[in-house]
């Protein structure tokens, strides 16, 4: 028996076979055409794109279940049809005389080269999605025939070295267990579809290809990051027996979706859910969410060419919007580093983007962008359930300034007789040990007030929550995070102002009980956890908590700390 870890991205078991998949590789021939050739090469290449695109269409229809799927190839279709690729590879037959396959190869290439120098976690999603173009064109343009999947038994657990988008699609009508690859990160296209199918997976699982044979017994455990290899007996039993508490479990989750997530003592909380892209949106009304507590714009920004333009976030807000009504939607503004869109705005590198131009910062550095995103706001906000969340505020000054930008925004939509609504609450983000700090005068000029438990445990702590060098530093229950999260607390009620937890720590049940001890009002939490949350909602008791609280809050270590709330 053997053990590997990998970084989970999606829950749960699976048991089953390996079954490895090697992409074929394909041989690209750096070939030179003759002039008269050119007029030939650039009606394949129009042809063969045609096909392409029409293959995707098929797709589409084939996973008309899921909007979040459909969107994700419809963006592959997007990368097909885009003028600057029909340009570029153009280009390199007509001028530079190279084959059609030879031009998209270089165009692929090269798009993926610049994606890769960025070293930006968020954008390797782009690069999967290009790979997956480009193979998907290229395959066809050499007809090479792609589907690999014929001869695959469905109790398989497919081992790759990084896997696409449209492949996951395809994996999961073919009944496979589970996925586990070498490469890949956490908020791929390729892991969001996965768990939004709650298909168990890993990635970024080191030395996986090697360790690994076809048709060997293993195990994925998406619970603890771990892929067992070769397990032995008594850990197989133990393994399906977990299994099959899971799926009890699931079943017996579902019929919580009508039920109010309301504790013993009689607490109402209100219980919403984070979105990352515009499709989770289905999860959020399946699983009858209380609203959107936190919307992620910075996916809208940091997932293209180009930075979208005010009329493009003004329709995915409006759609969002109108999806939750009547429920809110709180939409926090684009919260990245600088260096995320470097490329774009002509910021300079800098060595630590953490404590750099992020968040709020980089808002008010660039007030055009801002206000073409506070305007698109105040546009969606026509049924009046729109909010908005500024990210990393560090102090009052930031709030203020940001009020007469929507104030200047809200008169130039007047002035050019755009319909508008700038009845809008403002929420802060409590993120930054200052802010917790001084969170009774950020109060007064909020609406609301939402902890981001990530970063504040961060910058509490000094600790970056990537990396797995000091992991062990990174702790929830630190005395100083939780003095921090109720130091907030109390100064937002004495305001009569309410409290929201969006962080990871909301979507952790061992967490649950404690945060409303400590008098958080609502939680926001990732739609696939909102069930297993209102859950522990449901069974708790306040009122036998909170005597503890004090002896809680007096504990020196995190150590402590967990052994009382356990």
């Amino acid at each position: 028996m053997k053990k590997i870890q990998g970084n989970s991205v999606s829950s749960g078991v699976a048991i089953g076979k390996a079954k490895i998949i090697r992409k074929r590789d394909l041989y690209i021939e750096r070939r030179k055409i003759h002039k008269d050739e050119v007029k030939v090469e650039l009606s394949r290449f129009k042809k063969d794109v045609k096909f392409v695109s029409n293959e995707l269409d098929k797709l589409i229809q084939d996973f008309s279940y899921s909007q979040e799927n459909r969107d994700i190839l419809e963006s592959h279709k997007m990368i097909l049809q885009d003028p600057e690729f029909d340009k570029k590879v153009s280009k390199l037959i007509t001028k530079d005389l190279n084959s059609l396959e030879h031009a998209v190869s270089s165009y692929f290439s090269e798009a993926v080269e610049v994606f890769n120098s960025m070293n930006d976690m968020y954008l390797s999603h782009r690069v999967n999605d290009l790979e997956d173009v480009s193979y998907r064109l290229l395959s066809h343009i050499l007809g090479v025939k792609k589907d690999v999947l014929e001869d695959i038994e469905e109790n398989s657990i497919l081992i790759m070295e990084n896997i696409t988008p449209s492949f996951v699609t395809k994996v999961f009508k073919k009944n496979i267990h589970g996925l586990c690859t070498e490469r890949g990160s956490k908020n791929s296209h390729s892991s969001i579809i996965a768990r939004s199918m709650n298909l168990p997976m890993l990635v970024n699982t080191m030395g996986l290809m090697g360790n690994i044979k076809d048709g060997g017994d293993i195990i994925v455990d998406g619970n603890n990051g771990y892929l067992i290899i070769d397990p032995t007996k008594k850990i197989l039993e133990k393994y399906k027996t977990i299994y099959s508490k899971e799926q009890n479990v699931r079943t017996k989750l579902l019929k919580l979706i009508d039920v109010e997530p309301v504790t013993i003592d009689g607490k109402i909380i209100k219980l919403m859910s984070n979105i990352e892209i515009p499709q989770e949106i289905d999860q959020v009304v399946k699983f009858h969410s209380a609203g959107i507590g936190l919307f992620r714009t910075e996916f809208l920004f940091i997932d293209f060419e180009d930075l979208p333009s005010e009329e493009e976030q003004y329709e995915i807000y409006k759609s969002i919007a109108e999806q939750s009504n009547p429920n809110s939607v709180v939409i926090r503004t684009i919260d990245v580093g600088g260096d995320k869109l470097s490329r774009i705005l002509n910021i300079a590198s800098e060595d630590n983007p953490n404590l750099g131009c992020r968040g709020i910062r980089i808002s008010l550095k660039n007030i055009p962008i801002f206000k073409q995103q506070i305007r698109a706001i105040l546009r969606a906000n026509m049924q009046g359930n729109i909010k908005i969340m500024f990210p990393m505020i560090s102090g009052v000054n930031e709030i203020i300034e940001c009020k007469k930008i929507i104030k200047t925004c809200s008169e130039e939509l007047s002035k050019a007789g755009i319909p508008y609504n700038s009845e809008i609450e403002l929420g802060a983000m409590i993120e930054i040990p200052s802010a917790a700090v001084i969170s009774d005068s950020i109060a007064e000029v909020c609406d609301f007030l939402s902890i981001g438990t990530n970063d504040l445990i961060q910058y509490t702590l000094a600790v970056d929550r990537n990396n797995q060098a000091i992991s062990d530093y990174y702790k929830p229950t630190h005395p100083a995070v939780l003095k921090l999260i109720k130091l907030t607390v109390d100064n937002a009620h004495q305001l009569g102002k309410k409290v929201a937890v969006c962080g990871e720590m909301a979507s952790e049940n061992k967490y649950i009980k404690l945060l409303l001890a400590l008098g958080v009002d609502e939680l926001s939490v990732s739609p696939g956890r909102l069930l297993a949350i209102k859950k522990e909602i449901i069974n708790c008791d306040i009122s036998k908590i909170k005597p503890k609280l004090d002896k809680i809050l007096a504990c020196k270590t995190s150590e402590e700390v967990d052994k009382l709330i356990k």
